[in-house]
């Protein structure tokens, strides 16, 4: 069995949308070797950092919040995974199930996470693709993949219109 990561650590250095730099501030609060009770740590990051969830809330005054999903939305019998182009995405889905709950999207730009075109070049995920998936999947709930955001650096318009079809328009909770 194949085993990926869908999440990467968290640290000082990691990147975030628009490669704005001191944004993530992790430092000691205690230390066992100083004479600590415990080991443990300060954070200091905005929610939009790492991989997190896009809420309705996100562009919506009157959207959902975190704390608006019962424990149950959580629970996924049927997931789907693909890896592809983004060209290649709305030929692609047609192979899946269309019972899918949550669809994980690997489209390979994960690999430039290191590197500027990682927050300033990622591809364009058109907002099309909203009403795509949810009449390929009408049970789709969590859309997820490997790029920083839904939003590209090169079309922040489409990125917009982007969240509010899926968020909104389609109630697709986005993964970034």
């Amino acid at each position: 069995m194949k085993f990926s990561f869908l999440s990467y650590f968290i640290d000082n250095n990691t990147p975030v949308y628009g490669g704005y730099e001191n944004q993530i501030h992790i430092s000691k609060k205690s230390s066992i070797n100083n004479g600590d009770t415990a080991n443990s740590l300060n954070i200091v990051m905005n929610n939009h950092v790492g991989t997190h969830i896009d809420f309705p809330f996100h562009f919506s005054n009157n959207g959902k919040k975190s704390s608006d999903y019962d424990a149950s939305f959580w629970i996924f019998n049927k997931v789907g995974f693909m890896e592809c182009s983004i060209i290649e995405f709305p030929e692609k889905i047609k192979k899946l199930s269309s019972d899918i709950e949550l669809l994980i999207f690997k489209s390979g730009f994960g690999i430039n996470r290191n590197h500027e075109i990682y927050w300033k070049s990622q591809p364009v995920i058109p907002s099309s693709y909203a009403k795509l998936l949810k009449s390929q999947f009408p049970k789709l709930r969590v859309f997820g993949f490997d790029m920083i955001s839904l939003t590209s650096k090169l079309n922040r318009d489409e990125g917009k219109k982007a969240h509010i079809d899926f968020l909104i328009n389609n109630d697709i909770l986005i993964l970034e």
